[in-house]
């Protein structure tokens, strides 16, 4: 449906060695953009998770896009100046930004009391996750100016919504969400939205890695109504091929839903169930407190 139509679109989405960050850099590529890629993963074997920027770069490559690869820590702002300054010295602008870059614990705490969880994963996950993605979006504004046009996009979940996995997650989600509102308003009158995204289960690399960590229920969920990282990226793709964006600015959109009105489907030509929006807890996130 947008093959073809990103060839003159410059778009940087980071984090994206692994996960929906991969998936939506695929699903721009598939359209034809140029996609710059983040990551601290450079090469395979660099992490204890599969993934990483080479590879990354290499299946934008062969969906049909032009991939770039740049090391980058988002806890570090000189760092991620100097991504938008080889975005402004080697393209002169910026069409599209996804905020997707998520420092999560490699063991996340899953259903433990925030009484009962380290300080530090609110450090970790808003620093890497929330204030990047404000950063980034810093010094992205300045490259879409001048044409009056462009798109950022915050990957978030329905953890923004009701409580997954633990307090700090879904404060994270929930802060993207919201800040995805808030710099809408502030760029309508530049003809810039901003987004935010909802993919529905992901069948990510992460927990394929560690089965044991999912629990049961989850596991469930994910198999019957699962999807592909690459379905976010034909959202994103979509959105971005749509000259009319700007009327979506502010919103929380599902991948789901926006594959009805754009007409794509994810890898296996099925279109997968949307999440829920209902702020109800999951039975499968119930806090095991321990006294």
């Amino acid at each position: 449906m947008t093959k073809g139509r990103l060839g003159d679109c410059v778009a940087l989405v980071t984090g994206g060695s692994r996960g929906v960050g991969k998936g939506v850099a695929i699903g721009l590529a598939e359209a034809g953009a140029t996609v710059i890629v983040t990551a601290r993963t450079r090469n395979s074997g660099g992490s204890e998770w599969p993934g990483s920027l080479d590879e990354t770069i290499a299946a934008i490559d062969t969906a049909g896009g032009r991939g770039i690869g740049v090391l980058c820590d988002h806890s570090d702002d000189a760092a991620v100046r100097e991504v938008f300054d080889l975005v402004r010295r080697d393209h002169g602008r910026l069409d599209v930004l996804v905020n997707n870059v998520f420092a999560a614990p490699n063991a996340m705490p899953v259903n433990v009391p925030f009484w009962q969880v380290p300080a530090s994963l609110w450090d970790t996950m808003h620093r890497v996750g929330l204030r990047s993605h404000f950063v980034a979006s810093q010094f992205a504004v300045p490259l879409m100016l001048p044409q009056r046009r462009g798109l950022i996009v915050n990957t978030s979940s329905g953890g923004g919504v009701r409580y997954t996995f633990n307090v700090p997650f879904g404060v994270q989600k929930s802060g993207v969400d919201r800040m995805a509102r808030d710099m809408a308003h502030e760029l309508k009158p530049f003809g810039i939205a901003a987004v935010s995204i909802w993919p529905g289960y992901i069948k990510s690399e992460k927990l394929a890695a560690q089965p044991d960590r999912v629990p049961p229920a989850l596991a469930k969920l994910i198999a019957e109504r699962g999807e592909t990282p690459v379905f976010a990226g034909r959202a994103v793709a979509a959105l971005a091929a749509d000259p009319g964006v700007i009327a979506k600015s502010g919103q929380i959109l599902l991948a789901s839903e926006l594959a009805a009105e754009y007409g794509f489907t994810d890898v296996d030509g099925k279109v997968p169930p949307p999440p829920s929006r209902d702020p109800a807890p999951l039975s499968v996130f119930t806090p095991n407190v321990k006294t």
